[in-house]
């Protein structure tokens, strides 16, 4: 029986640094030109452009992080082994985006029968000299189930958020509805009273779910996306926000709106008001983590 153990090794030297050196905070602008592709959307074409215009800047000022991934294969074949070992290069920007100065511009270009969108940003970076914790958070539609993670929903689907994390420490979970320019706060739950919820180290948290909801957890918000009647798609960004210190989300401007006695709309506040938060907050603590994930609601 042939039998393969791999053993896989990550170096990232670049990041190496003492506890005590904090990264610099520099205030960056750059534009960046993004041929759209033929499958994708305006709206599509316009996240991808500003995610390459932001780590486009970065990458000016900080420079890129050279890491390797290291593999090595053990085969045992009738009780002799070989070894096979191989090493692989990756590059990363060596900062992280904390927030916007001036809102993104966006630009249609025609170039010589070609389609292209123009970005321009300004913003405030801060270079990395440590790794961030690294969490595991998914999406999951209609079930609390791993197995069921999408960022693309039909109307009325429910929707749940997976959480992991390797150390105890707070979160936070916002939705950006793109077409309102809300921020709507969505974690910790409405009637918590709390500024941020609590996690504990390498448990499994399936949350927007009553059913897998522990007593300590109070009462869980169950949440459905919905796509306006007049819309075909519309588009959120999910901020999923994590750090091992204790922190407390934004107040809302705008509190819960009750629609029915078992439906409401939860608090919010604008855009403007949530980045200059978020990369206020950032700036302070640099441990903070922060995943951006893009959501998509189909109108059925």
């Amino acid at each position: 029986m042939k039998q393969l153990l791999i053993l896989i090794t990550i170096f990232s030297w670049a990041l190496c640094s003492s506890a005590q050196e904090k990264g610099k905070v520099k205030t960056v602008e750059a534009s960046y030109l993004y041929e759209i592709p033929a499958n994708l959307s305006l709206e599509q074409a316009k996240r991808i452009a500003l995610v390459k215009a932001q780590n486009d800047a970065i990458e000016s000022e900080f420079g890129l992080t050279v890491g390797s991934v290291n593999v090595t294969g053990v085969t045992n074949i009738n009780g002799q082994s070989s070894t096979s070992f191989h090493s692989m290069t990756s590059d990363q920007v060596r900062g992280v985006w904390l927030g916007d100065v001036n809102e993104p511009k966006f630009e249609r270009v025609m170039e010589n029968g070609r389609d292209f969108l123009k970005v321009t940003v300004k913003g405030k970076i801060r270079e990395l000299v440590a790794a961030g914790v690294e969490f595991d958070a998914k999406p999951l539609r209609r079930h609390p189930d791993k197995g069921d993670e999408a960022t693309t929903f039909k109307s009325g689907d429910d929707f749940y958020l997976y959480f992991q994390s390797p150390v105890d420490g707070y979160l936070t979970v916002f939705l950006f509805d793109i077409q309102s320019n809300q921020v709507f706060s969505l974690l910790p739950y409405q009637s918590s009273g709390k500024g941020s919820f609590a996690i504990t180290h390498d448990k499994e948290y399936y949350l927007f779910s009553e059913t897998k909801a522990g007593p300590e957890d109070g009462a869980v918000d169950e949440l459905t996306l919905t796509c306006a009647d007049e819309n075909t798609e519309e588009y959120n960004d999910l901020y999923v926000i994590f750090s091992p210190n204790n922190y407390a989300k934004i107040s809302s401007k705008v509190g819960q709106q009750k629609l029915t006695d078992t439906l409401i709309i939860p608090s919010s506040l604008s855009y403007k008001e949530f980045n200059a938060w978020l990369t206020k907050y950032q700036q302070k603590d640099e441990q903070m983590q922060v995943k951006r994930i893009p959501i998509r609601i189909e109108n059925n």
